[in-house]
């Protein structure tokens, strides 16, 4: 076979390659179909559109990464600050407990004034840390920020009628469940 016969192959088989493609881009009545002209010299999706779809999802996660760590940072703030928070908040209680305890007559004086000073310091800079706490007299139980101590028998089910230690939270989170006393239907 000559050089000019084997050209002239590779011309037919290009012919024909060629043929195929229009009749794939051709539509019933043997016109050109402008979108399956546009997928033939394209490849169906662009490679921009491909480029911009990778862009979109490497944003997306990355935005994602962001808020997951700054929620992750925020979780680590509070279980540190809390760790060391509930070792203090029962020395309030108890300081409260000398304040509700004290007779009337010891009332007056110093010392007394100064333990009344020292919980309100306290009070005051877990305040500003983000600790306050919440009162659960006369609402009803919350499994979520009570702990039910005791029942006694009372006129409405499940409402709280004292609390044997404060609850407390730290941020938008319970950092210490109430102690609860509840009335509960005999």
């Amino acid at each position: 076979m000559t050089k000019d016969e084997k050209d002239n192959i590779e011309e037919q088989d290009l012919v024909e390659e060629m043929q195929e493609e229009i009749n794939e881009i051709e539509n019933e009545e043997g016109e050109i179909d402008e979108v399956k002209l546009e997928e033939a010299q394209t490849g169906g999706i662009s490679e921009i559109d491909k480029l911009k779809d990778t862009l979109a999802r490497s944003q997306a996660d990355f935005v994602n990464f962001q808020q997951r760590t700054q929620r992750d940072k925020e979780d680590m703030i509070f279980f540190l600050k809390s760790d060391i928070l509930k070792k203090v908040l029962p020395r309030i209680d108890d300081l409260e407990r000398m304040i509700i305890n004290t007779p009337e007559e010891m009332k007056i004086g110093a010392l007394y004034e100064g333990i009344i000073s020292m919980q309100t310091k306290l009070l005051t800079d877990l305040d500003k840390m983000g600790v306050k706490p919440f009162n659960s007299k006369w609402e009803e139980v919350n499994p979520d920020r009570h702990d039910v101590m005791t029942t006694v028998p009372g006129q409405k089910e499940w409402i709280i009628f004292d609390e044997f230690e404060k609850g407390y939270n730290l941020w938008d989170k319970v950092l210490r469940h109430a102690k609860v006393v509840v009335w509960a239907w005999e």
